[in-house]
This record gives C-alpha cells, sequence and structure tokens, in this order.
C-alpha cells in the first residue's frame, strides 16, 4: 500500500512537473514571439530594397536608398522591439488607458483628456510641412506592416490583456513628443505648491520657500555671478490682489492630489527631469559631445538605439519609440545633445464662474462668456462606457472639473463633500506652451540633416515643447548651445501663482522663441555645457524657479578644466562621476557647527562626526560616510521645513526636489535666518540648534536601519537602490521577470552620476541617466548605453543585457560609417 502511494505521489510529482514544464514552455514562446529572428525577406511599401542589420545587442543598423525606405524600416523596428511601450504612451496621450486598464486608469484617462494633448496633435498636424508628413506617413507604414502581418505574434503584454494595437498615425507621433513635455515638465505641479502654501500661510509666504535663480554658471555666458532677477519680479509681486486669489484652496489641494496620483501611475515618480550635456573642442581642435539626460527609471527603457543610412543621410544615435529619425546622436558632421531647459512652461488660470448660471464665465471686467462643451466617451476594461463632459473657456479645457474633490463615479469610489460654493464659483483652466502651435518632428528632420551649429540652430526654429537646450559640436571644430522652444509671454502675473482673469494685464499674451534668449559658440574656455541650471544673467524675461542644484554643472566645470583635450574614455569616466560639490559645500559649512555639540554626542555619534569630517563628497555605494551625509540631509531638511510647512504641505514642496535643496544652500550661511526656527517651540532656535538635533537624529536612524555600531558597515549602496519597474511590476507572480533590480547604485541628484531619490521616501532611486551617448567627431565609433536594452520584451536576450554595462561603466561601441561592419548580421530585408 505503501509502494502504492508512493507510486501515485511520484507520478503526481512527474505530472505536476510536466505540466509545469509545459506551462513554462508555452509562456516562454508566448512571450518570445514577436523576437526578431535572422534572417527574413518580404514585400513592402518601399521604392527600393531595404536592410536592417542587427548586432549582438540587438541594436539595428538600417540602410536603404532612400530616406522615406529607411524611416519606414526604422518604424517596422520600433514596433518590433517596443510596440507595447508605443502604445501605453498614445493611450496615455490620448487618454485611453482605462480601455485595456480598466477602471483603476480612469482619473488618469480623465485627467489627460482635460489637457487635451489629442486635440494640441490635431492642431499640430496642421503645422507639419509635406516633406515632413510624407516620412511620418512611411514610419507609420512601417509600424503598420508590422501590426498587420504579426497579429499572432505580438507582444505578450496585447495577449495578456486581450488586445490589439490600432493602427498607427502620423498624430500619434505627434502625441508622444506632447506626452513626454508633459512628464518633464515640473510648472503643473511646483505652481500648485506655491499657491497652496500662499493660501495656507499668507499672501507672499511662497517667497519664503522659492529658491533663488540667480547662480551661475549660466548656460548661455560664462559668468559665475549672481544675477539681478529682481527687476523679474517686481512687477508680478505688484499685482493687485483678485479676490478670487483667495477662493482657490480646494481647487489646489485637488489638483495637487489628482497630478500626484497621476504622475504615480504613468511611472513618473521623479522630478529632477534633468541631463547633463557638453561639447568640447579640444586643443588640437577636434571636437566632441557627451549627453546623459535624466528621466524615470523604467522597463524598457525609454531611447531605443538605432543607426539609419542613405545616399545623404548617415545618423546614429538614440531615437524615441514611436518617433521618426534620432533625438540625440550624430551625422557625418555634427553631433548634438539636449538637456531639459527647466521653464515654467505652466499658469494655472482662474476662471470666474457665473454663480446665477454655471454655463458662462466671466473674461476681463464682467464680460459674460458661454462655456463650450465637449461630450466625451471613456471606455473601461470590464465595465460600461461612461460619458465626460468636457467645458472649455478661451484658454483651454476646465482642468479642475476631473480632480478628486468633485468625486463623480466615473473619477473614484472614494465618497468626498465637495466644497459647492467655491467650486461652483470658480475653475481652474491652463496656459501651457505646449498648446501653441509647433513642429517638432520637421526640427528633429533638419537636425539630423544639419553639417553645422548654424544649420542646428535653423533646425530648432520650428521647435515648441519641451524647451530644450541643445549643445552642438561639429567637425569643422565649432561648438555651440542653443534653446529650443517656447517661452511663455507673461503678463503681469505673478508667475508662481494661478492667473487671476478679474485683474486687466495679468494673462499671457501669447509665446515666444526662446532662440531670442541668444546663443553661445566657440566660447575661449573651449567647451560648453548644460545639467539644467539658469539659462542666463542678463534675460529680461523670467524664465523659472525649479532649475537644478548648480552642483553638477559645477562639477562639470572642473573636469572640463583637467581634461582640456578629453578622449572618449574621459566622457565616460565624467558622466560617472560621484563627487558632488553640493555635499562638498554642506560639509564644510556644517561640520564646524556640528563640532559645537560634541557634549551632546556618544560614542558612535563621535565616530560618525569624524568620518563625515574626512569625507571628500564622494557619494560612492561603499562608502559609509556617503550614508551618515545622506541621512543627515535628510533630516536637516525635514527639520528645517517641515515645522513652517506641516507633514502635507512639506511633502507635496519636497516632491520637485531641488526645491528644499537649492533653498538649503540659499540659506547655509545665514544662521539666525527666520526659517531656523522651529515654531512649534516657544523659543528661538539657530542652524547650530537645527544641525546638531538633525545629526542626533541621523545616526539614531542609522543604528537602527543596520542594527549595529559599526559604521564601518553602513555602506551606501545598502540604502541608495534602484531597480527599474515594467508596468506589469507589481504583480508578485510578475515582478521577478519584468522589474530589474534592486541594485546598489553610487551618487545622488547632485552629482554628474544622478541618481535622485524622493525626498519624502528615501532613498531608492527614482529618476537617473536613461542613456548615455559619447561622440567623438574625428572617430568612428560612437559609445552609447541604456539601462535595459534594445527590446521591450522581458524574456528576450536584449530586455536588460545592457543594464550591467549600464550600472558598471560600460558602453557599447557602434560603427559610425555608413555600411554595416562583420559585428552586425542582416535580419530582415524589404523589397518593393
Amino acid at each position: 500500500m505503501m509502494r502504492s502511494w508512493l507510486q501515485s505521489a511520484i507520478g503526481l510529482t512527474i505530472t505536476s512537473i510536466v505540466l509545469f514544464g509545459c506551462f513554462v514552455l508555452f509562456a516562454v514562446l508566448l512571450a518570445t514571439r514577436s523576437h526578431p529572428s535572422p534572417y527574413q525577406e518580404e514585400q513592402a511599401t518601399v521604392s527600393d530594397t531595404v536592410r536592417v542589420y542587427r548586432n549582438s545587442f540587438g541594436i539595428p543598423h538600417i540602410v536603404g536608398r532612400t530616406i522615406d525606405d529607411v524611416v519606414f524600416a526604422q518604424g517596422v523596428a520600433h514596433a518590433q522591439d517596443r510596440l507595447w511601450q508605443m502604445d501605453v504612451w498614445r493611450r496615455v496621450g490620448r487618454g485611453t488607458l482605462a480601455e485595456v486598464l480598466g477602471e483603476e486608469a480612469v482619473p488618469v484617462d480623465a485627467f489627460m483628456r482635460s489637457i487635451d494633448i489629442a486635440g494640441i496633435a490635431r492642431q499640430n498636424m496642421r503645422a507639419v510641412d509635406k516633406r515632413t508628413m510624407r516620412l511620418l506617413e512611411a514610419y507609420c507604414r512601417g509600424v503598420n506592416t508590422y501590426i498587420e502581418r504579426n497579429t499572432e505574434d505580438l507582444p505578450f503584454e496585447f495577449d495578456a490583456l486581450g488586445y490589439t494595437p490600432a493602427p498607427w498615425t502620423p498624430e500619434d507621433c505627434l502625441i508622444v513628443g506632447r506626452a513626454l513635455a508633459f512628464e518633464v515638465s515640473l510648472a503643473f505641479w511646483s505652481d500648485l505648491v506655491f499657491a497652496q502654501i500662499a493660501q495656507k500661510r499668507g499672501p507672499g509666504s511662497e517667497a519664503m520657500f522659492i529658491p533663488r535663480s540667480d547662480v551661475g554658471p549660466f548656460v548661455l555666458d560664462s559668468s559665475s555671478r549672481r544675477a539681478d532677477t529682481s527687476r523679474l519680479l517686481s512687477s508680478a509681486t505688484g499685482v493687485p490682489k483678485s479676490e478670487h486669489m483667495m477662493m482657490q484652496d480646494d481647487h489646489v489641494s485637488a489638483m495637487l492630489l489628482t497630478i500626484r496620483g497621476v504622475r504615480s501611475k504613468l511611472g513618473m515618480s521623479g522630478s529632477g527631469f534633468g541631463s547633463n550635456c557638453w561639447a568640447v573642442r579640444s586643443e588640437d581642435g577636434g571636437t566632441s559631445l557627451a549627453n546623459d539626460p535624466h528621466l524615470s527609471v523604467s522597463m524598457p527603457p525609454k531611447w531605443y538605439q538605432i543607426h539609419l543610412s542613405a545616399p545623404g543621410f548617415n545618423v546614429i544615435g538614440m531615437s524615441l519609440p514611436g518617433i521618426p529619425f534620432v533625438v540625440s546622436g550624430r551625422n557625418d558632421q555634427v553631433a548634438w545633445g539636449f538637456t531639459n531647459t527647466m521653464i515654467d512652461d505652466v499658469d494655472y488660470v482662474i476662471e470666474r464662474v457665473d454663480p446665477k448660471n454655471a454655463n458662462y464665465y466671466f473674461e476681463g471686467s464682467n464680460t459674460r462668456v458661454k462655456f463650450r462643451y465637449r461630450r466625451d466617451t471613456l471606455k473601461i476594461r470590464g465595465r460600461a462606457d461612461s460619458l465626460i463632459d468636457l467645458r472649455f473657456t478661451n484658454r483651454s479645457c476646465v482642468v479642475s472639473d476631473y480632480h478628486l474633490l468633485r468625486t463623480p463615479s466615473v473619477i473614484t469610489k472614494t465618497p468626498r463633500t465637495m466644497s459647492t460654493t467655491l467650486l461652483n464659483r470658480t475653475c481652474l483652466t491652463l496656459r501651457w506652451t505646449a498648446r501653441y502651435k509647433s513642429d517638432e518632428i520637421t526640427a528633429l528632420y533638419n537636425i539630423n540633416r544639419s553639417k553645422s551649429f548654424s544649420d542646428v540652430v535653423s533646425a530648432v526654429s520650428t521647435w515648441g515643447a519641451p524647451t530644450l537646450t541643445f549643445s552642438v559640436a561639429s567637425k569643422d571644430g565649432g561648438i555651440g548651445t542653443v534653446i529650443a522652444g517656447f517661452l511663455p509671454r507673461r503678463g503681469s502675473a505673478n508667475p508662481r501663482l494661478p492667473i487671476p482673469t478679474d485683474v486687466a494685464g495679468a494673462d499671457w499674451s501669447g509665446v515666444q522663441s526662446a532662440t531670442a534668449l541668444g546663443t553661445v559658440k566657440n566660447p575661449s574656455r573651449g567647451f560648453v555645457a548644460s545639467a539644467n541650471n539658469p539659462v542666463s544673467s542678463n534675460s529680461q524675461t523670467y524664465i523659472s524657479s525649479v532649475y537644478e542644484p548648480s552642483s553638477r554643472i559645477q562639477r562639470i566645470y572642473e573636469l572640463l578644466s583637467i581634461y582640456r583635450s578629453p578622449t572618449a574614455r574621459d566622457h565616460q569616466v565624467m558622466q560617472l562621476d560621484i563627487v558632488s560639490p553640493y555635499a562638498r559645500a554642506m560639509c564644510q559649512r556644517l561640520i564646524p557647527v556640528l563640532r559645537k555639540g560634541t557634549s551632546r554626542y556618544g560614542e558612535i555619534e563621535q565616530r560618525a562626526l569624524t568620518a563625515l569630517a574626512k569625507w571628500d563628497g564622494t557619494q560612492a555605494s561603499l562608502d559609509p560616510a556617503a550614508t551618515i551625509y545622506a541621512v543627515f540631509l535628510q533630516r536637516m531638511l525635514w527639520n528645517t521645513f517641515q515645522d513652517e510647512l506641516g507633514p502635507q504641505l512639506y511633502d507635496d514642496w519636497a516632491l520637485v526636489s531641488n526645491l528644499p535643496l537649492r533653498k538649503l544652500d540659499d540659506v547655509i550661511n545665514e544662521p539666525t535666518a527666520q526659517v531656523w526656527d522651529d515654531v512649534t517651540t516657544n523659543q528661538r532656535e539657530d542652524l547650530a540648534w537645527i544641525a546638531i538635533r538633525s545629526f542626533i537624529e541621523a545616526v539614531s536612524e542609522l543604528r537602527e536601519r543596520f542594527d549595529n555600531e559599526d559604521i564601518q558597515t553602513w555602506d551606501f549602496g545598502r540604502v541608495h537602490t534602484v531597480t527599474f519597474p515594467h508596468l506589469f511590476g507589481d504583480h508578485p507572480l510578475m515582478r521577478p521577470v519584468m522589474n530589474q533590480g534592486p541594485f546598489e547604485i553610487s551618487g545622488s541628484q547632485t552629482t554628474i552620476q544622478s541618481s535622485e531619490w524622493s525626498i519624502g521616501n528615501p532613498y531608492a532611486t527614482r529618476v537617473a541617466a536613461s542613456m548615455r551617448v559619447v561622440s567623438m567627431l574625428r572617430d568612428s565609433i560612437q559609445y552609447s548605453v541604456v539601462p535595459g536594452g534594445s527590446s521591450g520584451q522581458p524574456l528576450s536576450a536584449h530586455y536588460a543585457d545592457q543594464l550591467q554595462l549600464w550600472l558598471k561603466g560600460g558602453y557599447v561601441r557602434l560603427p559610425v560609417q555608413a555600411t554595416p561592419d562583420v559585428s552586425f548580421r542582416l535580419y530582415h530585408v524589404f523589397v518593393p
């Protein structure tokens, strides 16, 4: 009997193993069926033969006889490797995520419909010239060729959610671009935070929490002096106070809640959406360029390496799936890269609703105007469709109609009490530079074809949003920087607060081209650089309050004064640099202050202080002093600012992490400044009191976190990690396959190798280098790497095959010549 039971058990076990093996095999086949395989030849709508080669990392080099044919094949390659990623971004922009993800995505869709990215794209379609439209159509034919011929072999996410993607259109390309503009715009958030501070603490109080923006180095000049910015805000701060400025509290707090939720659901969890870019003219006349934009960490990566070659057109670099051409890269004559200019590109507008008839609002001095209405259908997976009514003023859709305080059932299941008086008397619309007509696709095409810096300056004349700082190196020995995009033409309203419509001249009068700020070309110092630092010391236009700390640009200047003729490896080492001038300066200022508190320290605090005093600001993953500094900084920020703001408003303010970091830097040399006083106590505190308290709290926190008093074991990498999440990665069964990490990581938001954590939820990295590129114009090789791989398919060999390179400072060598070398293998041939 025992033998029979054992045999049955063994048989059951074997059956289970076989069934499990079959399931795994099926899952692998399902999840890998869209992977490219060599050699395929097929007919397509091309004018001549197009060949797609790939190297050992799956990076494509496309060779054709015309640019149209090459762009067609780029569409195929993007779809083959990143179709799910493309479709998600299209759905984000169109507000159709709930159609495939269900009710959870409804608030995202409702909000995205209200900012009307799809409407902006339709408007911009009219600005696209015929040549560019022809190329967009070729790209879309490529994407759709892949979809049509692989309906049974699409990426597994489509099967998991049970749908087939709609055909790709030129409008979708524009939507992807505008969705990126939304992601990198911090003013959607910061303006609401400043408004809420003013509402909670009184008019003008927000100024106490706005850092100075007058610290160089500046992008468009070589000065490191402070600029006189008082003239830019004097008229704004003197605007008469509208009664409706005081009626916005529910709107502001609700919009903060909504945007936080939207950004969280879309994986836009960070705020340091910056970048580094520098171009160098060496002493021998050679030029080079390095670029590493910083975006939210994700799988797959945002960028896709590609090489496009046709007669008279040979370009290699980083492309954005869903859009043709190369965004950061080089051709045979020039290399270019970009950083976020960090402009304040959004202002909310307080619209006055007619209390007698909510179908009307007031313009100017009580001119009554009727809202325009548009009914939209929200398709929701697993439940009936829902209708939403969007109402529009002359500025935009009313974005506050779809915040969480209104709580229609389509938005949230959580009951809330609506502030009927306020929400019936006012509403919020917005001004956003991305709402104005522009043509980024034509700009990209012309940049890709440029032969000189002046060509790039001409090319960006049609660029609108997001506003970017382009740096350029040319083979003829030239280097330069130009700002591309729109700047608001603001009225008299405070640019950090909502615009009142009952104050004459307060509103925007349109936009202007950022190229009007000027350019930098061939400066005597031998390099140009940008790292989200202030644009100019001489600008007559208010540009931003949300620049990044000057730490990265200071370090770039330090290193480029050493590397006068940098090699490719010198550039790579710079991109991986983890020395923080910000941390170094903080320690130089605070160590003497902390030594005043030695009578309050125990042995472990003494040892921690000794380690911190010896530290040089290198935020290495194996360095315990970097850990002590990071936790000490967190406590300093909390103890300095939280008492004035309260926990929730502090968290909202600190979500844009450059605000508290820069504000702390502003006041660190003012030991008796008002901000050091703890308003919850009766006595008057100063810098020393806050610093010593924060240091003691930091050591206590670390002792508890590591469960020991041996500070040599407090490695920074044990608390500071990075995980690259997939959209499906929240599911516990899928997480091990979809997500990559956690990995220990060095650096911080103030190092060139940026790895920003949330100040409200430290220390996991939420923003990092989304790619790294190095181009030497006299070299035949471009060096690049992404934090993942070319494929978006989790079981592909190319899903994460570059990730360890990215983590450890490696790069992929990519030949620049138009003819693929022996490292590439022919994968796909398209014939007429």
